[in-house]
């Protein structure tokens, strides 16, 4: 049982037919399909590819090479970097519900000004899963909460979104990023080329640049699965010396939308022009 093709919103799909989303929240919300997170879908074109590995799929052949190189060069930093994100994430989530938590020793000088920003929100909606009974048709039987877009063309993608709430009456959409080095909302036009101070805002800016797309996916998300239309968004980024914070506008939010929409449509186009060869196939 699926949503059929030309149909309707996610949200409209709970309200008028929950059925279909409860049998998809009886089974795990993701799956891995070519070394890539995908995610369970109630859409007739099956599971659909995550926010992060559409914009990974759809980097530049530089940008992936770097990357490739410094994984090579810094054993062990990407899997290092996956679990300090988890443990503060899981921190950030459990003190956004009152609940208890440890920071646990080695990651403590990452949740310094944490809390701080965490108190901003007045109201809380999210915090990696739904806090209201009225939006559990997001989650999955294995815990995972996600929101489901499309485009025009009906081309999926899915996204889990970190926090979801109400700061000074706007609905606010936030991200937490945890870091070595700090993130960078400006080119560093201003700096030596080549220079370590110049390499790390490049780098900071690249990662805010890439944090402002998936908050134009989940946004997009949000409005069809939630039927909330996102205010303002925000980037928290937790490293060792500081922690910041990156406001963006909904006038912003519209651009990285944009942006995220024709990521969108270059990502099916690359499938749909993909050949495989398989020699048992005709």
């Amino acid at each position: 049982m699926v949503v059929d093709k030309n149909d309707q919103t996610i949200f409209k799909v709970a309200q008028n037919n929950p059925e279909i989303l409860k049998k998809l929240n009886n089974k795990p919300a993701r799956i891995t399909i070519n070394g890539k997170r995908h995610y369970e879908t109630p859409f007739f074109t099956g599971p659909a590819a995550s926010v992060t590995a559409i914009i990974s799929e759809t980097a530049s052949q530089q940008s992936k090479r770097k990357l490739e190189m410094w994984a090579k060069n810094n054993p062990g930093m990407k899997e290092a970097a996956a679990e300090r994100g988890t443990a503060i994430h899981s921190c950030m989530e459990q003190y956004l519900k009152k609940e208890k938590f440890d920071v646990p020793k080695e990651y403590q000088e990452f949740w310094g000004g944490m809390e701080s920003l965490l108190n901003q929100f007045d109201e809380v909606i999210w915090a990696e899963t739904p806090l209201y009974d009225k939006h559990k048709y997001t989650l999955s039987s294995d815990g995972i909460g996600r929101v489901w877009g499309q485009d025009e063309e009906e081309r999926p993608w899915v996204g889990s979104p970190d926090i979801i709430g109400v700061v000074k009456n706007k609905l606010t959409l936030a991200d937490l990023k945890t870091s070595v080095k700090p993130y960078s909302r400006w080119w560093p036009k201003n700096l030596e080329k080549g220079t370590v101070e110049w390499r790390n805002l490049l780098g900071g800016y690249m990662k805010f640049q890439k944090t402002c797309l998936q908050l134009g996916a989940y946004a997009l998300a949000i409005e069809q699965t939630l039927n909330m239309k996102v205010q303002q968004a925000a980037i928290l980024v937790s490293t060792p010396d500081k922690t910041q914070l990156f406001k963006i506008s909904r006038n912003h939010l519209d651009i990285c939308q944009e942006k995220w929409l024709k990521i969108v449509a270059e990502y099916y186009d690359n499938l749909n022009n993909c050949s495989v060869y398989d020699p048992d196939l005709i």
